[in-house]
């Protein structure tokens, strides 16, 4: 099979692939899918910027730490 021919067969299966999912989609089923997902999708979003909340809190509590420890070093 030449370039040509294994390019128009990926092309298709593509368009076949994305109708077919579109379908799905339009689906009640697909649709609690949707919703199911953007629910997952802004629990992960929230979680991540809580862990980046505690990590900034960290960090800054590890710079007072060592600003502290050097300090008492040179005094």
């Amino acid at each position: 099979m030449s370039d040509k021919g294994k390019i128009m067969g990926a092309l298709v299966l593509g368009a076949i692939a994305g109708a077919a999912i579109v379908k799905l989609l339009e689906t009640e089923k697909g649709k609690e899918f949707v919703a199911n997902v953007k629910e997952k999708a802004e629990a992960a979003t929230e979680d991540i910027k809580l862990k980046l909340k505690q990590l900034e809190s960290e960090l800054a509590d590890l710079l007072k730490t060592d600003k502290t420890n050097n300090a008492n070093n040179e005094a």
